[in-house]
């Protein structure tokens, strides 16, 4: 201590100056470094959890489009289940057809549902039929059947002349009706 008074203002000064120097510097070192490590490790930590909220954000977004995805999908199913149901629904074909040759001052003289034939995707169900009217009554009730919502074909057409008053021609034919086969798409699922 001795020695310190002996240098002159300014050199005391210096030394008070480096002292102050060395605590600042070893409390920066000591407390202040280790409060920066800290700080800093909690920023990562932020960085972190800002990455899973971004991710979980996007997750949300992918999870939406997918839900929307799937009401598309739902809807598309229903319109087929109407134009491909999956039960024949005969009662309400038969008063479709009937409807249909009333309408087109057709005279129904048979209609037989023959067996459900299945398929590997689809069944399929004939209606046997024969009807006497006029030629272009026939033509329009071929063409309500053909603008109906489900799939209805028309096959084995055997048209003749009629002897019948009022009539021109009787017809015989097939109305060919297609159905899901639900059991098929069942066992293509559990296919690997």
């Amino acid at each position: 201590m001795d020695q310190f008074t002996r240098l002159p203002k300014w050199g005391q000064f210096v030394v008070v100056l480096l002292v102050c120097a060395l605590i600042v510097g070893a409390a920066w070192y000591g407390f202040l470094s280790g409060q920066r490590d800290s700080m800093q490790s909690r920023l990562r930590q932020v960085d972190e959890l800002d990455a899973k909220i971004r991710q979980g954000r996007e997750a949300q977004k992918r999870v939406d489009e997918l839900n929307r995805q799937i009401d598309l999908i739902r809807r598309d199913l229903e319109v087929l289940k109407s134009i491909i149901p999956t039960d024949p629904e005969t009662g309400q074909l038969l008063r479709v057809f009937q409807t249909f040759a009333r309408e087109q001052n057709l005279d129904i003289y048979r209609i037989s549902p023959q067996p459900i034939q299945k398929k590997d995707l689809y069944s399929e169900q004939a209606y046997g039929m024969q009807v006497g009217g006029g030629y272009h009554d026939l033509a329009m009730f071929f063409d309500k059947i053909a603008h109906m919502r489900r799939i209805v074909n028309i096959t084995n057409l055997a048209m003749s002349a009629s002897s019948k008053p009022g009539e021109t021609i009787s017809a015989q034919f097939n109305s060919l009706v297609y159905m899901q086969n639900p059991e098929a798409f069942s066992a293509l699922e559990k296919k690997p």
